[in-house]
């Protein structure tokens, strides 16, 4: 009985810790990730020492599946070594305790599916649930604006991920899920009506985030599920019964503004909220009732096999022409296509339910030749982990240019770690596949087929967005994924290895230290901007000190220090400091040279803004009339007038 209850008690933190990170993730924040990421890393490392001190039973991974985690922790160690030659050394340490903690997902995957009979079946049913909480969650804080006020910005459903195209993948996941559930004739009709209106949920939620991509695949996975499994009348009907409504509440939403356009007021958005709620009600309730009695109907009289065959038919035909008008489309369009996905950055999409009919790649095309063009400089290891928001400043020939990811995951781990770091990512990923498709000839359990279309989503959106920053995303799908590599069979318990089962530990508290202490800098520099607010600038010295003894990688903390040191020799060696940090991130230059110029030294302030402004010619040295230009006349003798203008105030 106690050993059933230990065996019990790692998957049930395990889902409550995956639980955590669907909803309690707060976007791609640093904060969330430090005790979610955590939490993970302690788990799997006291789980890994009570198999290794002979207490629980061990993983039995296949060789693929060992190559796959060969990989995951491969990528981890070379996005640590590329601290040592990043050009922004804080931004790869902070990746690579992201990446850690996805590991750390991956290991309580394959534990937990070492613990759970049938763990293919039981991880499916779980994510269903847990991903109609999340669902749900989304829909009704799109309802009721007092659970997220953020939608009077910015309309397109995004809570509680933070970002519209994960939440739209997640969705994607679900819809797999839920085909599964729905089509299994097996099942009680309560169980598959409840699996419909879950179809039908996702398919709210994924057309109102707007992701055109996320719409796409929720077509693609529902596709490749009719085609891979055998229920196919079952699964087309759920579509059927789920996908009308589901189009039926959107198109309604798109009418009221308070729903579905930016920038709405309060009132409205309450208004609007309630008549979505009370419509989205009744579209499940429909959904439920229609489905329900779709299960009863077939529970007392099976369709006949002949019947089968006709409807499979026809949706075979249906689909072929489907495919080909689309391939027509696309031939003889293709010009224009190009011309619209490679659009300049001055053309960005609105963020209105427009998108949906547009092809512009939201200047992804614009990212994607900056990684080309970084990578091609250092092919070998990459211009560090994390660091293409500096290649998109050193790159960038407009101001509209802007981001921290060139959202395409594959090509960001080609830019930042080199031909190494994306082999082993490919490696991983290649490795996962086998795998995965080994356990669903093994098992033939269609749980692992609706679990694999939903990774296999998450690849195929890996190649268009930033999916790596969102914990909310990587982790409980690499948990599913370890889940699915595990072996056939459960290991004996092992005789007790006790120096592994402290290296174990010792492992998962390094990793969480490494997760909490750049983000213990981040509120230390925090406390020392509230003590600059106050006029305290003996404590505020203090807090960047102690920020810069937690990150010592930290420029930010430097240039803090730099700029409350009342001697300005220390205070210049601090800015140099940074500079030797990070020498090609122009803020750095920006702060030396505005610092030069409070010292009067002209030329050195020249020679250090100008740098900033070679940089990066759209940041802060390229503002008319700041200390560049201030400065120019004094060294050079020539410059912009800047008479009228105040003098900029010393950052």
């Amino acid at each position: 009985m106690r050993a059933a209850a230990q065996r019990g008690t790692v998957p049930a933190v395990a889902v409550a810790i995956v639980l955590c990170a669907l909803l309690f993730s707060g976007g791609s924040s640093e904060a969330p990730l430090v005790w979610i990421g955590g939490a993970a890393l302690v788990l799997a490392g006291v789980a890994a020492a009570a198999v290794a001190a002979g207490a629980l039973p061990g993983p039995a991974l296949s060789r693929s599946g060992l190559v796959f985690f060969g990989f995951l922790g491969g990528l981890v160690v070379w996005m640590g070594a590329s601290v040592i030659w990043s050009a922004v050394p804080d931004s790869s340490w902070g990746y690579t305790n992201r990446t850690l903690a996805y590991f750390g997902f991956a290991c309580l995957g394959v534990l937990t599916a070492t613990l759970v009979p049938q763990a293919p079946r039981r991880v499916a049913e779980v994510f269903a649930v847990l991903l109609a909480a999340v669902l749900g969650w989304a829909l009704l804080a799109k309802a009721v604006p007092a659970l997220y006020s953020d939608y009077g910005r910015i309309a397109r459903l995004r809570s509680p991920v933070g970002y519209w195209n994960e939440l739209a993948l997640l969705g994607d996941v679900a819809v797999g899920l839920a085909l599964w559930i729905a089509s299994a004739r097996e099942s009680r009709p309560e169980v598959r009506a409840a699996a419909t209106v879950l179809v039908f949920v996702a398919s709210v939620a994924i057309l109102l985030t707007y992701s055109r991509v996320g719409i796409g695949l929720a077509v693609l996975v529902a596709v490749a599920w009719v085609v891979l499994e055998r229920n196919r009348v079952e699964s087309l009907a759920a579509l059927l019964i789920a996908g009308v409504p589901a189009v039926g509440v959107f198109l309604y939403a798109l009418s009221l503004h308070g729903v579905s356009k930016d920038h709405q007021p309060h009132a409205e958005r309450v208004h609007d909220g309630w008549i979505f709620l009370v419509v989205t009600l009744a579209g499940g309730a429909l959904v439920a009732l229609a489905s329900l009695a779709a299960a009863r109907a077939q529970a007392r009289r099976p369709v006949a096999e002949s019947v089968r065959a006709r409807i499979e038919r026809v949706a075979l035909w249906a689909g072929l022409a489907a495919a080909a008008a689309a391939a027509v489309v696309a031939i003889v369009f293709a010009g224009r296509i190009w011309d619209s996905f490679s659009n300049p950055v001055t053309a960005q999409v609105a963020n209105s339910a427009g998108r949906i009919g547009t092809l512009s790649s939201s200047n992804r095309w614009t990212w994607w030749q900056e990684a080309w063009d970084a990578f091609t400089r250092h092919p070998l290891g990459g211009t560090g982990a994390g660091t293409f928001e500096l290649t998109n400043r050193l790159h960038r020939t407009s101001p509209y240019d802007v981001t921290v990811e060139p959202h395409n995951t594959p090509l960001q781990f080609l830019s930042e770690t080199g031909i190494v770091g994306f082999l082993l990512f490919v490696g991983g990923v290649v490795a996962a596949a086998v795998a995965i498709v080994r356990t669903r000839r093994r098992t033939r359990d269609p749980a692992v087929t609706a679990i694999g279309l939903g990774l296999a989503a998450w690849l195929v959106h890996m190649v268009g967005d930033i999916d790596w920053s969102y914990v909310a995303v990587c982790g409980p799908l690499l948990f599913a994924a370890g889940a699915l590599v595990a072996g056939a069979a459960r290991r004996p318990v092992p005789r007790r290895r006790p120096l592994l089962a402290i290296g174990a530990v010792a492992f998962a508290l390094v990793g969480v230290y490494s997760l909490a202490a750049p983000w213990l800098a981040t509120r230390q520099l925090a406390s020392s901007g509230a003590a600059i607010d106050r006029n305290d600038f003996a404590a505020a010295l203090a807090d960047a000190k102690t920020a810069h003894s937690y990150d010592p990688l930290s420029v930010d903390a430097l240039m803090q220090q730099a700029a409350l040191e009342t001697d300005p020799v220390r205070a210049r060696r601090l800015y140099r400091d940074a500079i030797t940090l990070e020498p090609l991130n122009p803020e750095t230059w920006y702060q030396l040279g505005a610092f030069e110029y409070g010292q009067r030294r002209w030329a050195a302030a020249y020679h250090a803004l100008d740098r900033s402004w070679g940089l990066d010619r759209h940041g802060p040295a390229a503002v008319k009339c700041d200390y560049l230009d201030l400065v120019r006349p004094k060294v050079t003798g020539y410059g912009v007038k800047c008479r009228g203008f105040r003098r900029p105030v010393r950052p």
